[in-house]
């Protein structure tokens, strides 16, 4: 009867023994704002340690719970990476300032319609006189479908069959 006794008030005891052990959370809260002193919305605090992560409201608040010493990594898209260190006597009321990330952006370099269709009609002059070299010439058909490059063409594109490649590669040699 001893034994039952002691095997229940052990069994009893131990979540209280798990519990005694576990570290303290605390609730880290604060505002997060950019070097302007404008708040961020939508910025991810992520926990190094239980690696939970936490978005800022509106106002740039945030509120987390966290362990003494926890590292928290706050991240935006338009701002750096920022690590912060939770302390028990600093839970409250922090105001965080983080500043802006810079990014090296290449110039974007837009091209006219009428510049792009002058190449494209230079390089399909080139790509006619190649084949026309190789002795291949385009047939004269008229199809149902009109060339959206070129309306007055009679023949909107190439078209070979397996027999004329084989003729153009014999032709070649």
């Amino acid at each position: 009867m001893k034994r039952f006794f002691l095997l229940i008030s052990l069994l009893l005891a131990l979540p209280v023994f798990a519990l005694a052990q576990s570290p303290e959370l605390f609730a880290f809260e604060g505002y997060l704002f950019s070097e302007d002193s404008v708040p961020v919305e939508n910025a991810y605090l992520i926990n190094y340690r239980s690696l939970k992560i936490v978005a800022t409201d509106s106002t740039g608040y945030f509120k987390t719970f966290v362990q003494q010493g926890d590292s928290l990594m706050i991240n935006h898209l338009t701002l750096s990476p920022k690590v912060v260190h939770a302390h028990a006597g600093k839970a409250k009321n922090n105001l965080i300032c983080v500043s802006y990330r810079t990014y090296l952006i290449k110039p974007v370099v837009a091209m006219d319609y009428a510049i792009q269709m002058k190449h494209f009609e230079k390089n399909m002059k080139l790509l006619y006189q190649q084949l026309a070299r190789l002795g291949y010439h385009a047939p004269a058909r008229s199809s149902s479908y009109g060339n959206p490059y070129n309306p007055d063409a009679v023949n909107p594109g190439v078209s070979l069959n397996i027999s004329e490649l084989i003729r153009l590669i014999k032709k070649k040699k």
